[in-house]
């Protein structure tokens, strides 16, 4: 009965993915078919991120269980249809309010009146407009000087000191006949290209949880534009393949390696409490000028000062329940020691602790809770240190002062097996060519068939038996057109491969033996003298 059931987990677990199309190999592929225990493509050898496999509910289900059993509870939900812990994804879509240009048409703020020193301005209170301004121009007699008539006062809806409804009258005009009202010419305004706000709407697979957008979109913008996760781009597809690659299932699940004994499986699953335990974090969005405002219980404690829900201090942006309720949200709270007096400096002054650049007041900066209050990271430098990739999610494993990703933190404390990807448990193992591999698995990259005391040869860093490297690897000789054995000598020269022996490596033209004799190289064909050539090339 247990024989059965392993077969029909692993089989239900080779069927996720089944003959998607690779990413890489496009039509080379006949489509994705998991190894039974490379963690690759059967057809073309690529990974299962290269794939076109809509691998979310799994992956969701793997950092569910990676934050399973930690105080990062809010993390994941437990789906009581079947028990199995699952990550609560963030994806967000954020408005953005974009400019764009458009025509409009001006409203001028004051007209000159033809004829006189006063202008007709537009009345700054909305529920007045005043009547056109009239002058009366001298028929004869004394000319207005200029700059002595009234101006209409700006802001009051005046066109002069007569008060509303009135008609401005130059007071240096001696009018000899009756009144001539002059009407006031405004010039018709010329249309101008304009900005205007267009909100847009930008879906991210996934944003810092706990915060708000305004602050959520500060952190995407200072993130490499090919690193923004957001829907459909490669930013997404970049998250992704490094959720795959960061965060191997198979190395927190036994369920998920091949094979163990029970006794690896004992020695897997105390490594797991372990990481969880001293390690295993995300990190959290704060503005470095809050990071010293107040020496809380957080600042008292020290890293492990930890309020309601594990979450630092008092101040918390997300609500309980809410997604950001996963994440210990940093609010306002106090590095160690005194307010305005700890270890990075005055407030506002921290530096990252990667790049050692100073933060900037107003930008999101990135802290780890394992790594303590005095640390913060650009959002482009919480990277791990192995790989120097964006920790995915800012899920981060702290040891000994740095930041890895799972990947790079399992590789630090396990070796590592070349073949299935996997770490190793085992007292008992191989190494060969740099790389570790269990015992069984030091395999014929090929075939898979075993490698032990048998002639191999190591092609693309992959392990190869003689037999396939005959097959598919082996260049051909120009001369004998037979593959060239991997232990035997030869002679390449550009494209062009020889054996190194006398009758395949001679001139074209004569026979002559060419090892260790000049030669000249004609279109595939090896020419020892100038007269040789001119032979070959006339005929």
């Amino acid at each position: 009965m247990e024989i059965e059931k392993e077969v029909k987990k692993i089989t239900l677990g080779h069927e996720i993915g089944a003959g998607a199309a690779c990413l890489k190999c496009k039509d080379k592929c006949e489509g994705f078919e998991l190894h039974f225990w490379r963690k690759i493509c059967r057809n073309c050898k690529c990974g299962v991120e290269d794939h076109d496999v809509q691998l979310e509910t799994e992956e969701n289900k793997k950092v569910g269980k990676l934050f399973e059993d930690t105080k990062y509870t809010g993390l994941i939900a437990k789906l009581k249809r079947d028990g199995i812990p699952s990550y609560r994804g963030n994806q967000v879509t954020i408005s953005i309010s974009a400019a764009t240009v458009s025509t409009a048409t001006p409203v001028p703020a004051a007209s000159l009146i033809p004829g006189s020193s006063q202008f007709s301005a537009p009345s700054a209170q909305p529920a007045y407009s005043p009547p056109a301004a009239a002058v009366h121009p001298p028929a004869t007699g004394p000319t207005a000087a200029p700059g002595t008539g009234s101006s209409a006062a700006p802001g009051t809806g005046r066109t002069s000191a007569s008060g509303p409804g009135h008609s401005a009258v130059s007071s240096a005009a001696t009018p000899t006949k009756g009144p001539v009202a002059a009407t006031t010419v405004v010039p018709s305004p010329t249309p101008v290209l304009a900005k205007t706000d267009v909100v847009k709407s930008v879906t991210y697979e996934w944003a810092p949880p706990g915060i708000n957008q305004s602050l959520a979109l500060l952190y995407m913008e200072l993130l490499p534009p090919e690193r923004r996760p957001i829907a459909g781009t490669a930013g997404a597809d970049y998250r992704k393949k490094q959720m795959a690659k960061q965060l191997p299932d198979h190395d927190q699940d036994p369920e998920r390696c091949h094979e163990l004994s029970p006794s690896e499986v004992k020695l897997m699953q105390q490594y797991v409490r372990k990481y969880k335990d001293e390690a295993l974090g995300v990190g959290d969005i704060t503005l470095p000028e809050e990071m010293g405002q107040q020496a809380g219980t957080a600042g008292e404690k020290g890293p492990q000062g930890l309020g309601a829900g594990g979450k630092p201090g008092a101040g918390t942006t997300g609500t309980p329940g809410d997604k950001g309720d996963a994440v210990a949200t940093m609010g306002k709270v106090g590095s160690p020691g005194a307010a305005g007096m700890s270890p990075a400096g005055p407030v506002g002054n921290y530096s990252c602790h990667r790049c050692q650049l100073p933060m900037k007041k107003g930008e999101p900066a990135v802290y780890a809770e394992r790594a303590g209050y005095d640390k913060l990271w650009h959002p482009a430098c919480f990277v791990c240190c192995t790989c120097n990739e964006l920790l995915v999610d800012m899920i981060y494993f702290w040891k000994k002062g740095q930041l890895y990703c799972g990947r790079h933190y399992g590789d630090s404390e396990k070796p590592r097996c070349a073949g299935c990807d996997e770490l190793i448990f085992s007292n008992e193992y191989t190494q060969a060519e740099g790389h570790n591999w269990h015992l069984k698995h030091f395999c014929c990259f090929d075939c898979d068939c075993v490698l032990a005391g048998e002639t191999y040869v190591m092609e693309n860093e992959k392990p190869v038996c003689k037999p396939c490297y005959m097959k598919n690897h082996a260049v051909l000789c120009a001369a004998c057109q037979n593959p060239i054995e991997p232990e035997a000598q030869r002679v390449s020269y550009g494209e062009h491969h020889w054996h190194a022996e006398p009758q395949c490596f001679q001139c074209s033209c004569c026979s002559k033996g060419l090892m260790g004799q000049r030669f000249m190289a004609m279109q595939g064909m090896l020419l020892c003298s100038v007269e040789c050539k001119k032979k070959i090339t006339a005929s």
